[in-house]
């Protein structure tokens, strides 16, 4: 729909917010029903809601060709017990532009504190991880990942106090904990004050969770809730 990004709602007595932009509809038949359910959707929402659906940004594709939908990508494939089910991998789009933020971070900031350096990817990383937790197959690109922080990093140090690689690998390269992969280990002050020890988080190390899927109660985009407080009353 447009206006999905960019948009600004203002609160009012009897103001109403609108529902989500990004929707999947999962139509269970031939493209052509598939173009009869968009063409009912549109009427509905130019008609009732007066809203405009981009039809640049609505695509209709077979579940086995797989879609991008918020950053995940959603695809049907053969399972180990050799049956078709739906999963979620990430977008190799994703990996590149995360891979190319880390690596243009590295390339440069070469006056930058090196713990403050060190906090900032492994926030990134942290964040990046917990986002995809929840998909697929992500071992091949979360390994991919962590080799280019660890050399990128390595040469960025390599770079900034003038040494060898390997003699930086000797003074640096350890484990963090016992049982734990060996990584980038520095110690010394931020830019904070605080002085102490800080490891290179690695994405293969991360939280894998495992996504169950729950049906709502009731539908949540029909469901019509009034929240009165002393300041506004919004009907969501």
């Amino acid at each position: 729909m447009s206006g999905d990004v960019h948009v600004r709602f203002r609160e009012r007595l009897g103001g109403r917010f609108p529902g989500a932009t990004r929707l999947v509809i999962v139509v269970k038949g031939t493209r052509a029903h598939a173009e009869t359910i968009r063409e009912a959707c549109r009427g509905f929402l130019e008609g009732g809601l007066k809203l405009t659906l981009n039809m640049e940004k609505t695509h209709i594709t077979h579940v086995n060709d797989g879609f991008v939908f918020l950053g995940h990508r959603i695809i049907r494939k053969r399972g180990p017990r050799g049956r078709m089910r739906p999963v979620t991998t990430i977008p190799w789009e994703k990996y590149r532009g995360f891979a190319a933020r880390l690596t243009q971070q590295l390339s440069g900031n070469y006056s930058m504190n090196r713990m403050d350096l060190l906090e900032s990817l492994n926030r990134q990383i942290v964040g990046w991880a917990a986002f995809y937790q929840y998909t697929d197959y992500t071992a091949t690109l979360f390994r991919r990942l962590d080799r280019v922080v660890f050399w990128k990093f390595g040469h960025w140090l390599a770079r900034k106090y003038r040494r060898g690689f390997r003699s930086l690998m000797r003074d640096h390269i350890r484990a963090p904990e016992p049982g734990r992969a060996k990584t980038w280990v520095m110690q010394g002050q931020n830019s904070r004050g605080w002085y102490g020890a800080v490891a290179l988080r690695r994405l293969v190390t991360s939280r894998k969770g495992r996504f169950t899927w729950r049906n709502p109660s009731e539908n949540p985009y029909v469901h019509h809730a009034r929240r009165d407080t002393p300041y506004h009353r919004v009907e969501i």
